[in-house]
């Protein structure tokens, strides 16, 4: 049976699985050392203070709402394109999601569309960084310093990531812009670790709160005690309400090697991009991924969209390229129109125009770094022919 080639893959080596093997004979395989060295790497290579690693992105987005006080009657500002988790993790503190419609190029939430969503009841920001691309961080953080508001950077697509202002440069996830940012390492992502995730942050308070939430809110550390209560190793305390967020030790292995592999990854990213984009820049039934000169994305996904005037539609293509043994996806269908918030929140078609109208006409083709020279050739190969079917046909029926 032939393997289909996906929109996006994993990319393991041996150094990956030697370093999970190393885990599981040495141990220990929980609650170890080396969940605590993920984090810290990942701060590193960001370029932020702290680093908590923890069990999904997921965990990652509901721990940074927590560690905030976020509750009910909280409202909490994001992007209507986005997966569903960034949305979901608001409610999961019993706080009221807001949606602000995305800007045409960028495909991020839009910053001007941001404050129109303020009121009284705001307390926090989500922007994602769509597809890798950095979101308008600096403008969004003056924005949430006006309101007197949090902003969490949803870094789930961007880790490797980069971009400028002035004279200055920053990394996504660095928190230069954020009070908090989160990380998702799910096998399609820039690198994983199965499954996994990260928050970090710069803010000492918010990392003890984060390290402490994401196990069960126990904490052990000696200067919460006196002498008298050090009785024994066995000594805790439970400060918060916390969760069972934690990250094995031989998925942190994983991620640590990955990590590793993260400039290599991204050079190879970019490469497949730049080919992409040179063979469909002249398509005009193409619409190819905006890329701002302030940003050095590292391209999780590569979203084609089919002009509002072209001669078939995305779904087309969808369908042509399953023929020719793809699994393309379509990223994502906007939160809002999903059942659960249109039947709980009203929600419906027409509310955001703009991400309703990127959804319609947006498909994500094969990005991956294991991806060889011939299939990536031979993606634009199939495209170019099915555009050439859809030519013949309409000149034939001319």
């Amino acid at each position: 049976m032939i393997k289909s080639v996906p929109y996006g893959l994993h990319d393991l080596d041996d150094d990956d699985i030697e370093a999970v093997i190393e885990v599981l004979k040495q141990g220990p395989i929980t609650q170890g050392n080396t969940v605590t060295q993920f984090g810290e790497e990942l701060a590193r290579t960001v370029g932020s203070e702290f680093g908590v690693a923890v069990s999904s992105g997921t965990a990652a987005l509901h721990l940074s709402l927590a560690v905030l006080d976020v509750g009910p009657k909280d409202e909490v500002i994001t992007t209507p394109i986005t997966f569903c988790a960034t949305a979901n993790a608001v409610l999961y503190q019993g706080a009221i999601v807001r949606f602000a419609d995305i800007d045409e190029h960028s495909l991020n939430i839009d910053a001007n569309q941001i404050e129109e969503q303020i009121n009284s009841n705001t307390k926090a920001i989500i922007p994602v960084d769509f597809r890798g691309h950095p979101a308008a961080l600096p403008e969004i953080r003056q924005l949430a310093t006006e309101h007197d508001l949090s902003v969490i950077e949803d870094g789930s697509h961007s880790l490797g990531s980069t971009y400028s202002r002035g004279n200055s440069n920053y990394r996504c996830g660095d928190c230069s812009h954020a009070d908090l940012a989160t990380f998702s390492f799910h096998p399609v992502k820039h690198i994983t670790s199965g499954e996994g995730g990260a928050v970090l942050t710069n803010n000492p308070e918010l990392f003890l709160r984060l390290r402490s939430f994401s196990k069960h809110g126990i904490d052990r550390r000696p200067e919460m005690f006196s002498e008298t209560d050090r009785v024994g190793p066995w000594i805790y305390d439970m400060e918060h309400l916390g969760y069972n967020y934690r990250l094995t030790e031989f998925q942190a292995a994983l991620g640590l090697s990955q990590l590793k592999k993260l400039p290599k990854f991204k050079a190879r990213r970019r490469q497949i991009v730049e080919y992409y984009n040179q063979n469909f820049a002249n398509i005009e039934e193409f619409i190819l991924p905006h890329e701002e000169e302030s940003a050095d994305s590292n391209f999780h996904l590569y979203v084609l969209q089919v002009n509002d005037n072209s001669y078939f539609d995305r779904y087309d293509l969808f369908k042509y390229l399953q023929h020719c043994n793809y699994a393309p996806m379509v990223h994502y269908i906007p939160v809002h129109l999903l059942s659960y918030y249109r039947n709980r929140f009203g929600f419906q078609p027409g509310d955001f125009p703009v991400s309703e109208k990127y959804y319609n006409r947006t498909i994500s083709i094969p990005l991956y770094p294991s991806l060889t020279d011939l299939e990536v050739e031979t993606v634009v190969t199939n495209i170019t022919a099915f555009l050439d079917l859809k030519r013949r046909k309409i000149t034939n029926h001319g």
